[in-house]
Formats: C-alpha cells, sequence, structure tokens
C-alpha cells in the first residue's frame, strides 16, 4: 500500500484508528488495467460513510428507495459500483 491513500479521509492511515488500507471492490482492476491508487479505503471510513448517509436519511424523513441506496453502500462500492469481497465484505 506504498503510496497509496484511502479515497474518503485521503490518508494512508487511519489518525484515530492506525488501521491500515484495504481495496474489496473491483476499482483497482477497471477496464483489465491493475490501478494501485483506486478503490483503496480504511474499513472504519467506508463504515462511517454508510452511518452518515443512513443518519441523513432518517432525519430528512427520505422514501424507501433512498434507505435502499444507502443500505446498498454497506455492500456495494460507490466507485465502481461492484459487491465488495473479502474482509470489507465481512465488516
Amino acid at each position: 500500500t506504498k503510496g497509496q491513500t484511502c479515497y474518503i479521509c485521503l490518508e494512508a492511515v487511519h489518525a484515530r484508528t492506525g488501521e491500515g488500507l484495504v481495496r474489496g471492490c473491483a476499482c483497482g482492476d477497471r477496464d483489465g488495467v491493475a490501478s494501485g491508487s483506486t478503490g483503496v479505503a480504511h474499513v472504519s471510513c467506508l463504515a462511517e460513510q454508510v452511518k452518515i448517509l443512513v443518519a441523513e436519511a432518517k432525519e430528512n424523513n427520505l422514501d424507501t428507495d433512498a434507505w435502499e441506496q444507502r443500505w446498498k453502500r454497506w455492500h456495494t462500492c460507490s466507485l465502481c459500483e461492484q459487491d465488495y469481497h473479502g474482509v470489507v465484505r465481512c465488516a
């Protein structure tokens, strides 16, 4: 993960948790070309991102479709729209 940063917080090592980066989707291999800088994140950043989206939906009384789109973020990458796999899928 040398030189890579989380696409959410833009840090290599999470400042609060000290955790490293993971890649759990297809972002790193778009169109058959491996990319070392796409789609890497901290699991805690992914979880926090979804928590914020769900809280926003609740606060604004959004409809069922909006809720489903937010819950989808728990298991689907917002960049490549592929399902997460490995340790990210289990988080």
